[in-house]
């Protein structure tokens, strides 16, 4: 593809969102990545074969198999090969051990135990390429009390202390509702990766990367970890309020229509409600704030003339705010706030994002064509390189799309022992042999 990582091949067994996405900030970062699936085993966010193709695809021509036009699998598999293989075969197995000489990475999202029982650890691997990096990304890492104990990101936010910090004053804890953690563990898996690599091109050495999600997600919240270590206190739950700062928040405005998006409802107004987030970071912002609002009345007001007066007095501050906010239109009012100088934002929703001009302009979101799910925007590498550009996203490949060209490509089998392994159910395409839902 071009890129940093040009000439860098991994071969992995990723599913779901965590793994998945290490692996696909690797392939858009240049490397080829070759994803290995089960016919008679799914990737979880494919669904399943029985399963309808999504309603808002249902009149694309092209949208035939909905194990193909998954959202989720198709958003985090971007710029992937596809190699079907059954491990649970010892055809499949050799065939998976004889791809590894060929791979500088090896990355797996299994319980740890899995790998094992499989015979492709990591001793058994650098057997056979001993420069290997292999990283294990599982929930609660290789070792330790946890270690068969399955999880994922909705599991992953209490165990992590995250749940306990999300919610508001008074209320109980609260999960995001977005599997957030995945997202931090797949991001942390690329780095180790990327990190794993720099220490290989200078020291000729692989290495295994054991990854917890658990504790990936421990360093967004690593300040309340050490509050409560240093000094016994847990932090209560504070909804969107800041420790130090004041006005700090959410608060509710006008709606305005957004401009449209591939895929888009059209008219699509960010939904019924509308938000804007705020803060006042010091005295100079705060004095703006008041200045945008036409409220001098707070600048006088002795509840909010310093920001421990208004930490005091939050309850009385923030109903101030969200009076005025509310009849504000949202993206006037973010626009009059930044350009006083105040820390502001609109909260978008998916579509919102989707269109957002930022992350357009700077290649964050592309709209890539699917040969089955057509074209729709995808968040793609959250960076840019000036030395090695990074080439547009692929789409997402179908299941098998690549099997025989792997196959052929890295082990000389013919087209003949092809359709001999695709017959046994070793590889292919869609369900196995003897599949009958």
């Amino acid at each position: 593809m071009g890129g940093p990582l040009e000439g860098i091949r991994a071969i992995v067994l990723t599913q779901a969102w965590a793994g998945s996405l290490s692996t696909e900030l690797l392939a858009l970062m240049g490397a080829e990545v070759v994803q290995i699936e089960a016919r008679r085993r799914l990737d979880s966010w494919r669904g399943s074969y029985d399963g309808p193709v999504p309603a808002g695809l249902r009149t694309v021509p092209t949208a035939v198999h909905a194990w193909n036009c998954s959202p989720n699998f198709n958003a985090v598999n971007l710029s992937k090969q596809e190699l079907t293989l059954d491990l649970q075969s010892e055809e499949g197995i050799e065939l998976f051990r004889g791809l590894i000489p060929y791979a500088d990475i090896m990355v797996e999202n299994f319980s740890p135990r899995v790998v094992g029982n499989l015979g492709i650890d990591y001793e058994a691997l650098t057997a056979i390429k001993s420069d290997l990096i292999m990283c294990s990304l599982s929930a609660y890492g290789a070792d330790g009390p946890w270690r068969n104990i399955p999880g994922i990101g909705g599991t992953i936010e209490p165990t992590s202390g995250q749940s306990g910090l999300l919610g508001y004053v008074d209320g109980p804890p609260l999960n995001s509702g977005r599997m957030f953690p995945d997202g931090v563990a797949g991001t942390y898996g690329f780095a180790a990766l990327v990190t794993a690599l720099h220490y290989r091109n200078r020291t000729g050495c692989g290495q295994y990367i054991d990854l917890s999600m658990q504790e990936s997600n421990y360093g967004l919240i690593g300040d309340a970890v050490l509050e409560q270590a240093a000094t016994g206190n847990v932090r209560p739950r504070m909804g969107n309020r800041h420790l130090t700062f004041a006005p700090h928040g959410i608060y509710p405005a006008l709606g305005q229509v957004v401009g449209q998006v591939v895929g888009q409802v059209p008219g699509h107004a960010g939904g019924e409600e509308h938000w804007v987030a705020l803060a006042a970071e010091s005295a100079q912002q705060w004095a703006a704030l008041c200045a945008v609002a036409e409220r001098p009345q707070w600048a006088s007001d002795t509840r909010f003339a310093t920001n421990e007066a208004r930490k005091l007095h939050e309850d009385e501050l923030d109903a101030e705010i969200a009076a005025w906010t509310a009849e504000q239109e949202r993206d006037e009012a973010v626009a009059a706030l930044q350009a006083a100088g105040v820390v502001a934002a609109p909260v978008l929703d998916g579509f919102e994002v989707a269109a957002d001009p930022t992350f357009r302009a700077r290649g964050y979101v592309q709209d890539v064509d699917h040969p089955e799910a057509g074209v729709h925007a995808q968040f793609t590498a959250p960076f840019r390189l000036s030395g090695t550009p990074l080439e547009p996203a692929r789409a997402a490949p179908l299941m098998g799309e690549h099997s025989e060209e792997v196959l052929s490509r890295f082990l000389d089998i013919d087209h003949d022992d092809y359709e001999r392994l695709v017959e046994s159910g070793v590889t292919g395409k869609g369900p196995p042999p003897g599949y009958e839902g």
